[in-house]
């Protein structure tokens, strides 16, 4: 079975349990791997250093200039060669802009804990970008899509690279995620 059809067999209640859970794995295996990974509590503690201009630049500035990319090759491209499958339209189009905003948070933190700061720094951006793309599945099958995630997943590598901060990551992810998300919940995306 395609998954656009999976998708269209779960109501948005169960499509959305599935992500927290999901989410929800990953921060049980970000504990575990950052048990195993790290030395002690201050190692893991450093990944989370911040400046302002790393925090500005680099996690709110690479955001607009990645979400206003977004909405342009939205206008560009054909609708459907951006089609995740509904999931996207199924997750945001309902529910309240809290819950959008705490489902968005909660990804952002636990996939850049993960991808980042466990994988990334334990065996650098090749691999945690790859894997990051990877368990994106349902851009698989959409070239366009598939590129525009890989890209963002080493942008994302490359801004914790130069940054050495896991909260530069996580609000760059967040703040991409919660536009398009609520861009998509009042109907600005299509």
């Amino acid at each position: 079975m395609k998954q656009a059809e999976i998708i269209k067999h779960l109501s948005n209640k169960q499509l959305k349990q599935q992500v927290w859970l999901s989410q929800l794995l990953m921060i049980i295996i970000a504990i575990i791997l950052s048990i195993i990974f790290f030395d002690n509590w201050n190692v893991f503690l450093s990944l989370f250093q911040l400046t302002l201009s790393d925090f500005l630049i680099f996690g709110v500035g690479s955001a607009v200039v990645i979400v206003f990319l977004d909405i342009l090759m939205m206008r560009v491209f054909p609708k459907n060669w951006w089609d995740d499958g509904g999931i996207n339209q199924k997750l945001f189009q309902e529910g309240s802009y809290f819950e959008i905003i705490l489902l968005c948070v909660v990804v952002a933190i636990s996939e850049e804990w993960l991808f980042r700061g466990v994988i990334q720094t334990n065996f650098g951006i090749m691999i945690a970008s790859s894997i990051f793309a990877i368990i994106h599945v349902r851009y698989l099958s959409k070239l366009l899509l598939f590129t525009a995630v890989v890209a963002l997943s080493f942008w994302l590598g490359l801004v914790y690279h130069w940054t050495n901060s896991l909260p530069v990551v996580i609000m760059l992810h967040f703040l991409i995620n919660v536009t398009l998300a609520i861009m998509i919940r009042t109907g600005g995306n299509s």
